[in-house]
């Protein structure tokens, strides 16, 4: 679960962005025994993508087919 700050950080986002999706009923949150606003990971990537880490930046991320050379016609 999500506070609001890391959603914010989870995707990119101001903690305000996060709070307008709330208050528009877009991100649903429930609140924990402290009073604190919990967000699903699954709700939060449901209306915002989630960021790619530095290593995946760049890199293509389409799964790729390999044939084996023992294959292929001679």
């Amino acid at each position: 679960m999500h506070t609001i700050a890391t959603a914010a950080a989870a995707v990119g986002r101001n903690k305000t962005a996060i709070l307008r999706a709330i208050e528009a009923g877009k991100l649903p949150v429930v609140k924990d025994e402290n009073g604190e606003w919990q967000i699903d990971p699954a709700e939060l990537h449901r209306i915002y993508p989630p960021l790619l880490s530095a290593s995946m930046r760049g890199k293509d991320l389409q799964p790729r087919l390999y044939q084996s050379p023992l294959l292929t016609p001679v």
